[in-house]
């Protein structure tokens, strides 16, 4: 492994999916999960506007049934009781779910992004498949890399034109500039688009293209243990953070 692939996570990354079922949930526990078992205070935030699965796809550990609406209703949080509210992954993410009774707001991501500040975590969000919900600006308002998710299937990668011109009409050429555009393989026969010809086409209007291979053990649907991805699974994911990584800090270069 590099010195690049050991950079931790930036203090916020945004994963969204260019469509539904696109693995942007999967992609924010493999890169949760990639930076905790380096030793790294990461949490994985449930950013969809009324809850998604994000614990209940990752917390094969503990599964708290307390949610993020609950969490910052009080406003500034301590510290024994965000431990509390957290579902955790064997590999060490803390995981911050929504219970779903209400819809997600931009005051509870202020409270939500204050509270990580102050005690100097990474967090991971699954935006799920929408970037221009209003209760997202506080998520957006910093230079956040965004690691935009596609599966390998031509009808997905003709949607991802509307994803990219979704994320440019929010956050202009910047927004594009640190996107890294990752392709995650859902299907066990291989590869069945050229992802080079993605990367043609994308050259010059995202940071890069990064791939995810088919794993078994994601296609089964059940809990994810980080333990059991496949060797070049969890060799994406650090390629996919040292991508996010690279976006912070200005690199142009690929990883």
């Amino acid at each position: 492994m590099t010195d690049q692939l050991l950079h931790a996570l930036p203090v916020s990354t945004l994963v969204l999916g260019a469509c539904g079922g696109a693995g942007a949930t999967t992609t924010t526990l493999g890169l949760a999960n990639t930076a905790a078992a380096r030793g790294g205070a990461v949490v994985a935030v449930d950013a969809t506007p009324a809850g998604g699965d994000v614990a209940e796809r990752g917390a094969d550990a503990v599964l708290s049934v307390s949610g993020l609406e609950q969490l910052v209703a009080a406003g500034p949080v301590a510290d024994d009781v965000f431990d509390g509210y957290c579902s955790r992954t064997s590999a060490g993410t803390r995981i911050l779910s929504r219970i779903g009774n209400r819809t997600a707001s931009d005051g509870e991501f202020h409270t939500l992004t204050e509270s990580l500040r102050a005690r100097g975590v990474s967090a991971v969000h699954d935006l799920g498949h929408r970037l221009r919900a209003a209760y997202l600006a506080p998520l957006l308002a910093t230079p956040s890399p965004i690691v935009l998710v596609v599966p390998c299937r031509a009808d997905a990668f003709n949607r991802l034109r509307s994803a990219l011109q979704s994320i440019g009409n929010t956050l202009g050429e910047p927004g594009l500039a640190r996107t890294v555009v990752t392709v995650s393989n859902q299907d066990a026969t291989g590869w069945q688009v050229d992802v080079d010809l993605l990367r043609e086409y994308l050259g010059g209007q995202v940071w890069g293209v990064e791939t995810i291979p088919y794993d078994e053990h994601l296609g089964m649907g059940i809990v994810i243990d980080h333990s059991r991805l496949g060797p070049d699974t969890r060799a994406a994911y650090d390629r996919v953070s040292a991508a996010a990584s690279a976006v912070v800090e200005g690199r142009p270069e690929r990883v």
